[in-house]
């Protein structure tokens, strides 16, 4: 069984699903720390001037080492009504906005109170639209002690999988030693991202899946597989 381990991200790139397709099961990684300026509360769409990003504001004061499953939202900013404008205003024309932009607003207009729960939320509702049905668990549900290389062979032997799909830059910091010394095999992930028809204009990478879906549907799974690669370790 071949497994990804991926932080609950919010509104993922396309790279993010590439990972998914790959695997028969996905962890996400909700029990490590939270990054400020990262991809977890923040994400790229594409504008009529170019990008700009969307943003779900978090409690981050005298919280520096908190994990990402225990983030607060802000919620006494207005950012559901700015993103959902943000949306609306620059995707409302896309081809795929009727068939799925009021629900993606309906979610979310959802209370949250956690990040992970609305990332969670906006993963599998792409998921779902999609058609990328995979298990998953949270790895705080999987009772882990151990950090780093250490954390992911942890969660490997938990979930009882032999093969585990890591994204590219986990060459900088996985001991594949103790991999080996384990009996798992890593897959390195080697996206190449594909450039696809944006209605705005001419083409920019890097960004969220709404972006992808918004405009092609269900066909962004294909386009997504023509870059789904692996190298084996």
């Amino acid at each position: 069984m071949i497994i990804s381990i991926q932080q609950p991200e919010y509104f993922p790139w396309l790279g993010y699903f590439d990972k998914l397709l790959s695997v028969d099961k996905v962890v996400f990684l909700d029990n490590v720390q939270f990054k400020k300026r990262y991809f977890e509360n923040r994400n790229k769409i594409r504008t009529y001037q170019g990008w700009t990003w969307i943003v779900t504001p978090v409690l981050t004061k005298g919280r520096f080492k908190q994990k990402i499953m225990d983030v607060e939202i802000d919620n006494s900013q207005t950012w559901q009504k700015k993103i959902i404008s943000t949306l609306t205003l620059n995707y409302k024309k896309s081809p795929y906005w009727k068939k799925s932009g009021e629900k993606l607003c309906e979610l979310i207009s959802k209370p949250y109170t956690r990040l992970v729960d609305l990332n969670l939320s906006i993963i599998l509702f792409f998921m779902d639209k999609l058609n990328i049905q995979k298990d998953y668990c949270l790895a705080s549900t999987l009772d882990t002690k151990d950090s780093s290389s250490q954390l992911i062979i942890e969660i490997c032997q938990k979930m009882n999988a032999k093969i585990y799909f890591s994204g590219k830059d986990g060459k900088q910091y996985l001991d594949e030693k103790e991999f080996i010394n384990n009996d798992i095999k890593i897959i390195y992930q080697n996206f190449k991202h594909p450039e696809y028809i944006q209605f705005h204009g001419n083409f920019i990478p890097n960004m969220s899946i709404v972006d992808l879906y918004f405009n092609h549907g269900i066909k962004g799974v294909d386009i997504i597989k023509e870059n789904n690669s692996k190298v084996f370790h």
